[in-house]
């Protein structure tokens, strides 16, 4: 057996020989949430995690919105509230909630139409302004919502014709400030693009393990996750001016790769794993790996038998907890999005918040590990 061999049969032994150690967890209930149709988006910051999710009628129908406040520490939800939002019937699908920098409001996004921007105020989850449209033209596809950019403006990211595109629009009247096509880069195709709209920089696989980082008019910065995978590009989650953490997967099998400081390091794992959550610090990331998949149509055809939950420590990288746990998401066909739990880094501990197939949010406490 060659050194790097038993290097990594020895990574794999302690990386699933239980990580659980001292880990404590609760629910938290979320009224009328049917997680069938509507899974919840959530944020944190500071030890205060909020929630926004739509509520169901018997009739599948919906025009409310619930959102909440909970207090990590206290285990107390510290508010709550019912806003109404424009009706819908069937499955859909929340596109964000995310924090302003100076933490004042919130920004709830859902950019099937009927279109949705929600602003609200973190003192009390009332509205503070609202519209019905969002800046996409007919020619854009790959939509997403990509929060507040340095200056509070909210951004948003899509690929037009063949060129990603990025656009801010002001939260105080929701009006295009700023619009830039990536016009100099030469791809015209994109597994994804992963958009940092408060360093103004994006990240795009090149193939064979490397993902490379580009101003948003296209131009190559130079970074570049160098980790010589075969395995498909799964994903990739930003770590702010320079660093990204890049995920790889192939039915059971993959890794994950983070660049910090000019530096690529990568651990394999006998699982394919997908970008699923963000802590609050760039410390950690979550994925969902799947170790079991099912190709046998008589058994459920592409159907996900067994998934964890891996929070991964950006630095290394290296596994620091795992849970049984299943990716969740809602929408339709045209329209789908999967949940984000959120990562909160504490001083001893790390708070790991996620929605499940029941009416309610489980929050992990997993210990520090040193």
């Amino acid at each position: 057996m060659s050194h790097r061999m038993r290097g990594l049969s020895v990574a794999l032994m302690v990386l699933f020989s239980g990580l659980c150690w001292g880990q404590s967890s609760y629910t938290v209930p979320l009224e009328k949430l049917n997680a069938s149709l509507a899974v919840p988006v959530i944020a944190s910051r500071a030890g205060v995690v909020y929630a926004a999710y739509r509520s169901f009628d018997w009739l599948r129908q919906s025009d409310q919105l619930r959102v909440l406040a909970y207090d990590l520490r206290s285990r107390k939800v510290l508010m709550s509230g019912t806003i109404a939002v424009p009706k819908v019937r069937g499955s859909r699908a929340s596109n964000g909630l995310v924090l302003s920098p100076d933490g004042a409001t919130l920004a709830y996004v859902e950019i099937h139409e009927p279109s949705l921007i929600l602003v609200l105020s973190t003192k009390n989850l009332s509205e503070v302004r609202r519209s019905s449209s969002v800046p996409f033209t007919a020619k854009d596809y790959q939509r997403q919502f990509a929060g507040f950019d340095g200056d509070g403006r909210l951004s948003f990211a899509s690929i037009n014709g063949d060129k990603p595109r990025f656009v801010r629009v002001n939260s105080s009247d929701f009006k295009i400030v700023s619009e830039v096509r990536a016009t100099e880069i030469e791809r015209t195709a994109f597994q994804y693009v992963t958009w940092n709209p408060v360093a103004e920089r994006f990240w795009v696989p090149k193939g064979g393990g490397e993902v490379l980082q580009y101003t948003e008019r296209g131009q190559a910065t130079g970074e570049v996750v160098k980790p010589e995978m075969h395995e498909l590009d799964q994903g990739a989650i930003s770590l702010g001016e320079t660093g990204v953490v890049a995920f790889y997967g192939q039915i059971s099998k993959g890794a994950v790769a983070s660049y910090i400081d000019q530096k690529t390091q990568a651990l394999e794992l006998p699982c394919a794993p997908r970008p699923y959550g963000v802590s609050n610090d760039h410390e950690y990331v979550g994925a969902i790996c799947i170790t079991q998949p099912d190709r046998l149509p008589e058994a459920g055809g592409m159907r996900v038998m067994t998934s964890e939950f891996l929070l991964i420590r950006v630095n290394g990288p290296r596994i620091d907890w795992r849970q049984n746990m299943n990716e969740l998401g809602a929408g339709d066909n045209e329209q789908f999005e999967w949940a984000s739990p959120v990562i909160e880094h504490g001083e001893d501990r790390v708070w790991v918040v996620a929605p499940t197939q029941k009416p309610e949010l489980a929050v992990y406490e997993v210990p520090v590990q040193k």
